[in-house]
């Protein structure tokens, strides 16, 4: 360690380089105007270095933080480096551009310090809807990319601190709700440089040579926290699993995802070339995406005492094969890979890390994000419902987990029934526990969520983008595997399943009831 700086003081640095990623998350949502962002925070924020590598992170959405930084590399690349000045902000959402479904927009802006390019704050948000065919920008079945919403290629939203009001003019116009799209934008614009002032006011205290050494530091100490866990990986063994996606909401065939992972050396290899083709469905999942559900495991295995930055990830390599279900090729439709398919990445690599590290790996949690959207017009205004519901969590070695949480890629609140009706011609008729859903074992999975909503609008369109419906989420060891969700739909008193990803109309009175799956048992190993 260098005798410029102790201990202490890069303990400091390190958590005000977070504490910037936490406050740019806080002025986002305090300033947010949709029930989405403000209430459930389905946002991330994180600091980038000048290469758009990550720096460090608040503890928001993993399916975003992963991904953020393919999307400001994206920027830089289209931009050109030379091309980036000070005042300026970008924005994007394209899935082939480091994003990961069109809902989610990516607002970026470089920070200047002494006139010197030294890094990027960025935040993501997922909104309630960027237009497309249905509301929601999440339909269930057979769509490409351009059918799912508005794209936004790498775009400068503002030059020099002047607002691309001719752009945004045009978003605005292909949305729905535009007032709460601008909002939201707003919020996450405000909240960038917000963010590049505090950023700025920590170089200024500690100097920029001083801070750039101790992210040097933080760096290698990542990395050499990752290469001690990757050399207690016997060389040589290949270590393989396979877990499917129920189906693509176009036909009824299972989909399979399959990771090989092995050692070389340093280096730890994750293979998911064998997995299958790109499919019609949307549940596509975007290389971001792959990436993003891959470093997860990786930050999960590795003690949280080390800070998330890209040194935690130099030593893995992932491969992938294009026009695969984890490497699309455009225009494939990848609204439900965000949401859906990078939680059966994440699942599969448990089944991976379960035969290398069979006292640290739980078994599978719920493995859907249970998605659903209610959007059309009441009275005169259009409205847009989108919520994530929480399942069951998978058990571990002397870890028996809480009833109806979010987890692995997603990290949301729910809407609180006061909010969702107060905004929405919406009625939450039950909101509970299923008990006896998680699966049993010396250490048993917890419960999942029954979830009844009744329509009070004339009508409206539901989406409904889900998994584990007929594949359970799986026990190790022994354990049992967690109950099945279910898709429910009440209308004029009678009762029908529907699909896992579905898109339909619904009336005055229909009642959408959402349980959502358990978690897997562990019993021993």
């Amino acid at each position: 360690m260098s005798d410029q700086f102790n201990l202490i003081e890069v303990q400091v640095i390190n958590q005000a380089l977070r504490n910037v990623a936490i406050e740019t998350g806080i002025v986002l949502q305090r300033s947010a105007f949709s029930p989405n962002i403000r209430d459930r925070l389905d946002f991330s924020s994180a600091i980038m270095d000048s290469q758009g590598r990550l720096l460090a992170q608040a503890e928001h959405i993993p399916v975003h933080l992963g991904a953020m930084p393919e999307s400001v590399k994206a920027i830089i690349k289209h931009f050109g480096e030379n091309n980036i000045e000070d005042g300026d902000i970008y924005i994007s959402n394209d899935p082939y551009s480091g994003g990961t479904h069109l809902p989610d927009i990516t607002i970026v802006k470089p920070i200047f310090f002494e006139q010197k390019l030294v890094g990027y704050i960025a935040n993501r948000c997922h909104h309630a809807d960027v237009g497309g065919v249905v509301p929601g920008s999440m339909p269930g079945g057979k769509y490409l990319l351009h059918e799912e919403g508005f794209i936004i290629k790498p775009t400068l939203i503002e030059r020099k601190g002047k607002l691309n009001e001719e752009w945004l003019d045009v978003f605005l116009e292909n949305v729905r709700v535009p007032y709460e799209r601008k909002g939201d934008l707003q919020a996450q614009l405000a909240s960038t440089k917000i963010g590049e002032k505090k950023f700025q006011s920590l170089l200024a205290k500690y100097s920029l040579p001083r801070v750039q050494k101790v992210i040097e530091f933080l760096i290698n100490r990542s990395r050499s926290a990752s290469l001690h866990l990757i050399q207690s990986i016997p060389e040589g063994n290949t270590y393989s699993f396979t877990d499917y996606m129920d189906n693509d909401g176009v036909t009824d065939e299972p989909i399979p995802i399959t990771a090989e992972v092995k050692r070389c050396g340093e280096e730890l290899i994750v293979d998911y070339s064998k997995s299958s083709k790109q499919v019609e469905g949307n549940i596509n999942a975007p290389l971001a995406v792959t990436l993003s559900a891959t470093y997860y495991l990786i930050r999960a295995l590795v003690p949280r005492d080390y800070a998330t930055n890209y040194g935690l990830y130099e030593p893995l390599k992932v491969i992938t094969k294009k026009g695969t279900l984890v490497d699309p090729l455009p225009p494939a439709g990848v609204a439900a890979g965000n949401v859906e398919t990078s939680q059966r990445i994440v699942d599969v690599l448990l089944g991976v890390f379960s035969q290398i590290f069979p006292d640290d790996i739980p078994a599978a949690s719920s493995g859907t994000m249970n998605n659903i959207i209610i959007g059309g017009t009441h009275k005169g205004h259009q409205f847009t419902y989108y919520e994530t519901i929480a399942g069951g969590i998978g058990a571990g070695k002397d870890y028996s987990p809480p009833s109806a949480k979010h987890s692995h890629m997603t990290n949301t609140r729910n809407t609180p029934i006061e909010v969702l009706e107060t905004y929405y011609p919406l009625q939450v008729l039950e909101y509970s526990i299923l008990e006896s859903t998680g699966g049993k074992g010396k250490w048993s999975g917890s419960n999942g969520i029954r979830r009844s909503i009744k329509l009070l609008a004339e009508e409206a369109t539901l989406s409904i983008q889900s998994e584990r419906r007929n594949h359970s989420p799986f026990g190790l060891f022994g354990g049992m595997p967690g109950r099945k969700g279910k898709n429910i739909l009440v209308s004029s008193d009678k009762q029908s399943i529907l699909p896992s990803k579905t898109t339909r109309k619904i009336k005055k009175g229909d009642i959408v009831i959402i349980e959502t799956p358990g978690g897997g048992g562990y019993e021993s190993v």
